[in-house]
């Protein structure tokens, strides 16, 4: 059984849809899991990561394998200690080795955006 790991703000409408997804996707050998913050990856094999989040610039559910293609942005506040910051901390610091990130485009149509991740997983991953 794989673990995926669904980050997001129940808060913020842009931001809560992996969360959402979370709840409702039931696929064969994949255990959804929503995370609270990026310290729960830590409690996971950090050899081959799965998260599943929202993104922006994307037009469809991608699957991203590298993350130095992730978008830098200026640290103003803790708060803007987001998962692309600690995810690249992590491979600094030689602790991620592999990793997987279902991106959802932000706005995204919740079934459009289910169909899309079943197709995905049950393919590619």
């Amino acid at each position: 059984m794989k673990t995926i790991l669904c980050f997001g703000n129940p808060q913020i409408e842009q931001d809560n849809l992996a969360i959402k997804l979370a709840g409702t996707l039931k696929i064969d050998g994949f255990d959804f899991k929503i995370s609270e913050n990026p310290n729960d990856i830590l409690h996971y094999d950090t050899k081959d990561i799965i998260i599943l989040d929202v993104a922006r610039g994307i037009d469809q559910v991608t699957i991203i394998e590298d993350i130095d293609k992730l978008k830098n942005h200026s640290l103003f506040t803790l708060h803007d200690f987001d998962l692309n910051y600690f995810l690249k901390l992590m491979k600094a610091a030689g602790i991620l080795k592999k990793i997987k990130i279902i991106a959802i485009p932000m706005d995204y149509d919740e079934k459009k955006a289910m169909d899309e991740i079943k197709s995905l997983l049950n393919s590619n991953i």
